[in-house]
């Protein structure tokens, strides 16, 4: 058989270094303009993305400050503790100090020492006539 002709009367040309350089050096191009216009987005919405932070912490100190319980030490209102769970579900209880376990510490051995000494009494005014 014999061999078809090409249409052009050039043979393909391999690709040149130059060529792949060129092609290597526009994909470069299209992600730095791709990077560049995300980087205009993100300036153009910074004002907005501000704006809305700020409304959200103003909201937050509005919620804050409207929960005169949650705060400890507050002398407006006491907290109640039998129903802290039920009503501030998003306040986290505070562990114990260390002084407050200190006198509840205290208050026991004070109490154990009084029924001990009343048992005692009892015992002894019951049994000896």
């Amino acid at each position: 058989m014999i061999p078809k002709r090409r249409l052009s009367g050039k043979p393909p040309v391999p690709p040149s270094p130059l060529d792949a350089k060129a092609r290597a050096l526009a994909e470069t191009q299209a992600k730095l303009e791709a990077e560049i216009a995300r980087q205009q987005q993100v300036i153009q919405d910074a004002p907005q993305r501000a704006k809305e932070m700020q409304q959200r912490r103003r909201e937050e100190l509005i919620n804050r400050a409207s929960r005169t319980d949650a705060r400890p030490g507050s002398r407006v209102a006491l907290p109640d503790r039998r129903y802290n769970e039920q009503l501030n579900v998003g306040v986290h209880a505070r562990p114990r100090l260390r002084s407050e376990r200190r006198r509840g510490r205290l208050l026991f051995f004070v109490l154990l020492l009084t029924f001990s000494g009343l048992v005692y009494w009892f015992y002894y005014t019951v049994t000896r006539p």
